[in-house]
């Protein structure tokens, strides 16, 4: 029986030793690396390493916008501690704790509203950090207290370790505090007061331009929330299901997926593995490469190459350490410190000079207009719309749309900009969609004697009423017998209502197509609108004739004065029997060579803007009879001594000559409003589009204001000539002014 005992006994021991040896062997060989991650997972973190915003830059190197270094305050929530051998997360911000973080975070509506607000009470009365940062930064202890928690809550924490990882919080501190703050961390035996600060390097976008750049340039600011969310997407177990990558309907998509170190997108295998990383190491890090809180563009220019401006963030692997003197613990990098690539500066084919002026001369103008009794009794918004674009390639010189708003100041006033009632947020030369009126009929008149429905000399009687089917159409004036040439001076309706009625509404819908009016034009400025071309027209479906009268004269269509500008470049850059569609574009190829991959991009991209979009066929003759035409508008007929409804745009000098020669186009639109059931007529919007010099165009200019009323021969006209002196540096005291108050067109 003992023998059995001692048996049994000595095989219980024998199986709890090979038990342990075989777990050690186990341990030790089969989940060594396994054991090893976890261990890096608990001791280290990833830390997001930020680059320095590409710097925006006009055709001169001038500086329109650029970061600044700032230094920004970030709070760490919350640190890890092991309380009786268990691991556990305490609050570095009581008497807020971690399971109330999350709580707020996770609480909907209302709910979180209110847990919210008591938090913040909670954190201004007994806080030290709150009340010294709030002293210090001469701020109310209750707005530190709210910045600090929307900094927590910024990056949706869904468990504790979350908040293990730093949240901006202040941007732009004090530097004295920020120095202040880093000599207090690197002393092992200071006070913790500091100890969930992080002190960081950051940036602060400037525009030294202000508000005559703040519809080209946009703005930047921080991804929200929501923004975050939308582009994390989620797992489902291994399987990543990407979010939409998208937080604007307008511009460039700029959210992509992780991209290599030339700038291309990563084959599906390395991003798997890179998504999973990115899983394990903390939900901070972007699954498609952005980061909670980074900074992204907002409109204009920043939105739009937004993915090239921000650069290459980096990860930093930092691991949990112990000063050996005090005890406490830090994160310090892990292995090679990895260097945020800053991003590319670009340049755009703005002169700042050039932009300034024009908006200078376009304010100057606009306060005049605004001082008409009938536009004081309307409460007209003082706005309008200056382009000067390059005829041959697209290059925008200037773009003017007032009123603007400073990109500087921007995030602060937002909620002011956005309910001002005149609009300051809108860029009306590339979103604002209006009747052209008059100034397409220059397409009108090529579209007829490039189809052979109309012949050059070929005339039209006006005597100023016609009538179809009981509905009443109108001219200007009673200008008898019209050729196309005089009918494009006089800006005669007849004229081109017969020439539109033998072209049909198909037809007219083509080439209006053709000539890029109704579709976004492609400028690289994030927000363009397309524009309304009635698709009856095409399709004929309850279409009349009547329908036709007005679309060929510019009435029952909207086009943005960016798409004029198109049409314009194609009457002005035509070479033979080709004209040529230019798309509108800022950027322009840097002044030296590429020296990254993403720089190289940008340049192949730069080049490929200056190509056209399309070419169209034209017949040589007609295309001579229309300039003919708008070269009449503005400067007359000096045989006959006959003034067109441009005059006001015309130089001449002293001698019988002229300084320069223009060709352009005068337009006045007419639209009602309804208002209480009834349709009232309103003050008609007025345009100016044209080209100099006549003979070797250069330069598109296109004049816009909207609900200005008396013609654009009268108030846009001059303004243009304004804009082309300006740019060709043309001198004012030779000039022989012509006042002609009832020009119109």
């Amino acid at each position: 029986m003992l023998q059995v005992r001692l048996f049994l006994v000595s095989l219980f021991f024998v199986a709890m030793f090979g038990g342990a040896v075989y777990r050690l062997v186990d341990l030790q060989f089969n989940r060594a690396a396994e054991l090893a991650a976890y261990r890096d997972r608990r001791l280290s973190h990833i830390e997001q390493k930020m680059p320095r915003r590409g710097r925006i830059l006009d055709a001169t190197g001038a500086i329109i916008a650029e970061d600044q270094p700032t230094q920004d305050l970030w709070i760490t929530p919350a640190r890890t501690e092991r309380v009786n051998r268990r691991r556990t997360v305490v609050s570095l911000l009581p008497p807020l704790t971690a399971d109330q973080m999350l709580a707020i975070s996770a609480a909907p509506g209302e709910a979180r509203d209110l847990e919210r607000n008591v938090a913040i009470a909670a954190l201004a009365e007994g806080n030290r950090l709150v009340a010294e940062l709030a002293d210090r930064l001469k701020l109310p202890r209750e707005e530190v207290a709210e910045k600090i928690l929307d900094g927590i809550l910024s990056g949706r924490p869904g468990s504790r370790d979350d908040l293990v990882y730093p949240r901006p919080v202040l941007d732009n501190i004090d530097f004295a505090l920020g120095l202040e703050i880093r000599a207090a961390r690197a002393n092992p035996f200071d006070d913790e007061l500091w100890d969930p600060v992080v002190i960081r390097t950051g940036g602060r976008r400037v525009y030294p331009a202000g508000a005559i750049v703040g519809h080209i340039t946009g703005t930047v600011g921080k991804l929200t929330a929501e923004e975050y969310d939308e582009l994390r997407g989620h797992w489902e177990d291994d399987v990543m299901v990407p979010g939409k990558g998208v937080i604007t309907k307008q511009g460039r998509v700029f959210f992509s997926l992780l991209s290599g170190e030339n700038g291309e997108p990563v084959s599906d295998e390395e991003l798997i593995i890179r998504l999973r990383e990115i899983k394990r190491n903390g939900r901070m890090i972007k699954t498609q490469g952005y980061f909670a809180n980074e900074t992204v563009g907002r409109g204009g220019v920043e939105q739009y190459y937004n993915q090239a401006l921000r650069g290459r963030h980096r990860l930093q692997r930092l691991r949990l350490t112990r000063d050996e003197q005090s005890g406490r613990r830090r994160f310090e990098p892990k292995g090679e410190v990895e260097r945020a690539e800053n991003g590319p500066d670009i340049r755009l084919s703005l002169k700042l000079d050039v932009q300034r002026q024009a908006y200078e001369i376009m304010d100057r103008h606009i306060k005049q207009v605004a001082k008409r009794p009938e536009l004081v009794r309307s409460g007209w918004t003082q706005s309008g719309v200056a382009i000067l674009m390059d005829a041959n390639n697209g290059r925008i010189h200037a773009l003017v749309s007032i009123p603007s708003y400073d990109p500087n100041t921007f995030n602060r006033d937002f909620r002011k900009l956005a309910d001002d009632p005149h609009l300051p947020l809108v860029d009306r030369a590339i979103a604002g969609i209006y009747p052209p009126g008059s100034v397409v009929k220059p397409i009108v008149g090529l579209a007829g004697l490039t189809e052979n429905v109309i012949v050059p000399g070929q005339k039209f009687h006006c005597d100023r009423v016609m009538y179809l089917g009981g509905a009443r159409f109108t001219c200007l004036g009673r200008h008898g017998d019209q050729d196309l040439e005089t009918a494009l001076m006089n800006s005669c309706n007849m004229y081109f209502y017969h020439t539109g009625e033998l072209l049909g509404g198909r037809r007219l819908y083509e080439w209006y197509t053709r000539m890029g009016l109704g579709h976004r034009t492609g400028i690289d400025i994030a927000g363009e609108k397309g524009g309304i071309l009635p698709r009856n027209a095409y399709t004929r479906r309850g279409w009349a004739t009547g329908n036709t009268y007005h679309m060929s004269i510019g009435q029952g269509i909207a086009v943005t004065p960016l798409q004029i500008a198109v049409s314009f470049a194609a009457l002005a850059n035509a070479r033979g029997d080709i004209m040529r569609i230019v798309r509108p574009h800022l950027l322009i190829p840097p002044p030296t060579p590429p020296e990254n991959g993403v720089e190289a991009e940008l340049a192949r991209e730069a080049m490929a803007l200056d190509q056209p979009l399309s070419e169209i066929q034209i017949d040589r003759e007609a295309l001579a009879v229309v300039r003919q035409g708008l070269w009449e508008t503005v400067q007359g007929k000096p045989e006959t001594g006959q003034l067109g409804t441009g005059q006001l745009a015309a130089f001449p000098n002293s001698h019988g000559g002229y300084l320069l020669e223009v060709a352009g186009k005068t337009g006045t639109a007419e639209w009602s409003r309804v208002v209480g059931g009834r349709v009232r007529k309103q003050i008609s919007h007025v345009w100016f589009a044209g080209y100099a010099p006549f003979d070797r165009p250069e330069v598109v200019v296109v004049v816009f204001l909207p609900e200005a009323g008396h013609g654009g021969g009268s108030t846009c006209a001059p303004i243009a000539k304004d804009l082309l002196r300006m740019w060709f540096n043309l001198p004012d005291r030779m000039d022989v002014l012509v006042e002609e108050e009832g020009a119109l067109g």
